[in-house]
């Protein structure tokens, strides 16, 4: 099924529909919604809100060949960015183990645990922008053109503010990396 006829399916409230939405995109959705909130209570919270006003809003979504998915993750992430701001909570980058391959050798994954600490402390001195942009694009896989509309940027900016999140991170994890 296309974009096209799956909004077009979901304007008429066809069950299939949806339930296509959540099988194509739910599990990279909420991946993301996690990393951003750190509580799988909050993205449960955060991606049932998503689904709702993406139902109370699919009459007046008009398809332009822009992606679906980035109609849809751009609800998702105002609406965690609108209940951290709520819930005064902050935004953390998750354990960026968990999304590894599990590795059986203990030195190792001491290492990678190791790692990932210098990694996410680095993450948390970007900016949030920088953070949400290489989220979207490195953990949750979107293109710059997909991030753009998720952010409701232009995809220069975004391929900008990725580079200079890159450039940044270096510095933070130092000649050593």
């Amino acid at each position: 099924m296309t974009d096209a006829e799956l909004v077009e399916r979901l304007k008429a409230y066809d069950d299939a529909a949806y339930d296509e939405v959540v099988s194509r995109y739910g599990d990279a959705l909420y991946r993301y919604v996690y990393r951003l909130t750190d509580s799988h209570a909050l993205c449960e919270d955060i991606i049932g809100d998503t689904y709702l006003r993406m139902l109370e809003h699919i009459a007046t979504f008009t398809y332009t060949g822009v992606p679906f998915k980035s109609w849809l993750y751009r609800i998702a992430h105002n609406v965690a960015i609108n209940t951290l701001k709520r819930d005064r909570r902050m935004v953390e980058v998750d354990d960026l183990e968990r999304v590894a391959r599990p590795i059986t050798d203990p030195t190792i994954r001491l290492a990678d645990r190791l790692d990932a600490e210098v990694v996410r402390g680095a993450l948390e001195q970007l900016t949030e922008e920088q953070r949400h942009v290489l989220l979207l694009r490195f953990v949750a896989g979107q293109s710059p053109g997909e991030v753009a509309q998720i952010l409701g940027k232009n995809e220069n900016a975004v391929k900008q503010m990725q580079w200079r999140a890159l450039r940044a991170l270096e510095r933070h994890l130092g000649p050593q990396r």
